[in-house]
């Protein structure tokens, strides 16, 4: 009896490894955000400082860092799709709360949780508002919206180095995370401008 061949599909197969692998370095992540992919997202900053030094832009841009999702990140666009619960998703909602952090991250495709998450008044944990939805222009094209937040530092002077998207206002499930392009350095009474660009 002959063997019968079947064709891996390039996905799979050795050379779509290496791609998938590539796409999910910095600047593979980038790429990917560009080219329209699916699960790339992108991250911009501006800081705005309400009594910057001589020295200090009263606003600035603090860049853009580009990403993809984490492992439970899919199970919540899966769970969402489906209307039922995949793998560990509890209750799952739209990922619209922006999470902040001062600790500097090594995402990984296995993480849950946002490191150094801060609760300090006027930079914890808050609702974004969905906005600026593109739909899909080809088949099988990526749409995208936007996530914003204008936190608002009440609290004690505070450096916020990363972020990331959750379904709730606690605890939840984290859709992406990321570092920011540079770190914000907040006084008391500086706002900063998170806007979480997501590639579906």
């Amino acid at each position: 009896m002959n063997n019968i061949k079947t064709k891996v599909p390039f996905q799979h197969s050795k050379y779509g490894n290496m791609i998938k692998s590539f796409l999910h370095t910095k600047i593979g992540a980038r790429i990917g955000f560009y080219l329209r992919i699916r699960g790339f997202n992108r991250v911009g900053v501006v800081h705005t400082r309400a009594n910057p030094k001589w020295y200090q832009r009263k606003q600035e841009f603090l860049g853009f860092a580009y990403n993809s999702r984490v492992n439970i990140g899919g199970d919540l666009i899966a769970s969402l799709i489906t209307g039922a619960s995949q793998n560990s998703i509890v209750s799952p909602l739209p990922p619209k709360y922006i999470a902040l952090s001062t600790s500097s991250l090594t995402p990984a495709a296995t993480d849950t949780t946002l490191s150094g998450e801060t609760a300090k008044t006027g930079v914890a944990r808050a609702l974004g508002t969905q906005q600026n939805y593109v739909r899909p222009t080809v088949l099988d094209g990526a749409c995208h919206y936007d996530v914003y937040k204008l936190f608002t530092l009440t609290d004690t002077a505070t450096t916020i180095v990363s972020a990331a998207l959750f379904d709730a206002a606690s605890v939840g499930n984290m859709f992406v995370e990321a570092n920011f392009g540079s770190s914000a350095l907040m006084a008391t009474n500086d706002t900063i401008a998170v806007t979480w660009t997501v590639n579906l």
